[in-house]
């Protein structure tokens, strides 16, 4: 069987880490993508990453080190592909089956 990989944008830390679009990434209300004052929350990872992967620059909220949600910007070049797999073992490590 072929392991199948998808397209996730990330995000350059200041301290050169990267912080991919992952299930981890996940707010209170669920995930939060979009610019300043036009935010929207997806509660399915799947569709807040499709949603997201169609936008001009992808912003998503997500903890910062003092764990408060701050917005990044993704450069239209940093996308890479993650197993498939792997996003769906995290969500179902958090309760959700996809």
């Amino acid at each position: 069987m072929t392991e199948k990989f998808v397209k996730v944008p990330y995000y350059i830390e200041k301290d050169g880490t990267k912080t991919f679009f992952l299930p981890e990434v996940r707010l209170t209300k669920g995930y939060q993508i979009g610019a300043k004052g036009e935010e929207v929350y997806y509660a399915d990872y799947w569709e807040a990453l499709s949603k997201l992967m169609q936008m001009n620059t992808r912003r998503f909220r997500r903890r910062n080190g003092n764990n408060i949600p701050g917005i990044v910007s993704c450069q239209p070049e940093h996308i890479e592909e993650v197993k498939q797999s792997y996003i769906e073992q995290q969500l179902s490590s958090m309760g959700v089956h996809a």
